[in-house]
């Protein structure tokens, strides 16, 4: 089908880059992309197959495993960790530190808990220390994103010796232990970075060496444009279509939307060149996107996943940034737009959110700003009958017939329940929206 269509005419059809693609969902194999669309390990993993040579695909792991003798979940975290140096514009010696560090910690184990339940994820961070909440911690990307933040503070970092670097940044009760992982870190490393057709004897590339960042002769585009081509990719990912076949079509898009003359302007070799920039770039930032969110809705009931997965836009980054919460205490007049923090009166010595305070914090992350109290927030969007209450909507309660207005609310993960801070002595869970005082919701905008 995408042979005799060719997206080319799609998007003729659709009015835009790439938009075409998805009229293919319609077309062939919509029940798999909907599948696929409603699990997000699934969708990170169809769209992380089109990330291109130097980091690995998920086809290419059982070579890896066999290498270095790592299981599927190792290879995932210490890929992790590799790209976040790449991300990072490090060097390799930083990506040999990191999985180093990770092999002593976890054994880049992501489930591993520690110091008496205090440390967690591939780091073994302590989210009572700055790192991060414990969703934050336990996502392989942000765990070794915070661990490089730090590690490039430490004075010669690069020039130490491995273990001191790694000690410097994980202040650990065994200082030298992160030595013995040195030799296996340079073999990981290595094998995760040399391109699947690279032969033994070839130099693998370093972290820094292979950025897929389109270059200068890219064309422009707007965020609606690359919005577009990160959904068209996502969609044909789904779908089982061949990467090539997307870059090949991105191409031929490219030479029609410029305004060339005729026998003027770049060959079809610069717009191929220019298409498979965009699509490696594009394709790493979505790969790393998409699994963060499988990382995030992992431990979440199945049902609320496939809700999670199928919300888009500010309500998505609302809706998972409060989900991040989870666990975190709730506090009488705490939280705010840059997260949790101490409260007032008897909140006053605890660290954390209240009702108002998470969901502030939620849609700040989406980058809407709604007030701190309920009776801002009540007013800060459109009314919601409670039949259309849908992802990333504020619900409101009116506990205390005395004080008019509501007082209490809370952040809708779906029709039927939300994320929210319930009260004193509670943490941040996920609880069912149907429940005494209910008053009304508000869709934020």
């Amino acid at each position: 089908m995408i042979a005799e269509l060719g997206l080319a005419k799609l998007i003729a059809a659709g009015g835009g880059m790439v938009s075409g693609i998805a009229l293919l969902a319609g077309m062939t194999g919509g029940a798999q992309h909907a599948a696929v669309s409603a699990q997000p390990d699934q969708r990170a993993a169809a769209v992380c197959s089109y990330v291109p040579a130097g980091t690995v695909r998920r086809e290419h792991q059982p070579k890896i495993v066999n290498k270095v003798g790592l299981s599927h979940e190792q290879t995932a975290n210490a890929q992790a960790i590799v790209d976040v140096a790449t991300d990072l514009n490090l060097p390799r010696r930083a990506a040999v530190i990191g999985i180093a560090t990770a092999l002593q910690e976890s054994d880049l184990k992501n489930g591993v808990v520690g110091d008496n339940g205090q440390a967690h994820g591939i780091f073994q961070q302590h989210p009572q220390h700055g790192w991060g909440t414990h969703a934050q911690v336990t996502d392989p990307n942000y765990a070794a994103r915070t661990f490089y933040k730090r590690l490039i503070k430490v004075r010669k970092w690069d020039t130490r010796p491995l273990t001191e670097a790694a000690q410097a940044v994980q202040r650990s009760a065994f200082p030298n232990a992160y030595a013995k992982h040195e030799g296996r870190a340079e073999k990981i490393v290595a094998a995760l970075t040399q391109t699947p057709e690279a032969s033994s004897t070839s130099r693998p590339t370093s972290p820094k060496d292979d950025r897929p960042i389109a270059g200068d002769d890219s064309p422009r585009l707007t965020s609606h444009d690359q919005a577009m081509i990160s959904d068209s990719i996502e969609t044909a990912a789904s779908l089982g279509i061949p990467r090539e076949a997307v870059v090949d079509d991105l191409a031929a898009t490219l030479r029609r939307t410029e305004p060339w003359a005729e026998g003027e302007g770049p060959d079809s070799g610069d717009h191929k060149h220019q298409a498979e920039q965009l699509v490696a770039s594009l394709t790493k930032k979505l790969c790393a996107k998409l699994s963060a969110l499988a990382t995030k809705t992992k431990d979440l009931p199945g049902e609320i996943v496939k809700d999670v997965a199928a919300t888009t836009g500010r309500a998505l980054k609302a809706v998972t940034s409060a989900l991040d919460q989870r666990g975190v205490k709730y506090s009488w007049g705490g939280g705010g737009p840059a997260g949790s923090s101490y409260g007032i009166g008897r909140g006053a010595n605890t660290k954390g959110f209240d009702c108002s305070g998470l969901t502030e914090y939620a849609w700040a992350k989406a980058g809407i700003r709604i007030g701190s109290t309920t009776y801002e927030q009540v007013k800060s969007g459109s009314r919601i009958q409670r039949s259309q209450v849908k992802a990333g909507d504020l619900v409101f309660y009116e506990t205390n017939s005395g004080i008019p207005g509501p007082d209490h609310v809370g952040l809708a993960i779906n029709n039927k329940e939300m994320v929210n801070a319930p009260h004193t002595g509670a943490v941040v869970r996920i609880d069912p929206i149907d429940r005494n005082g209910y008053s009304t919701a508000i869709r934020p905008s």
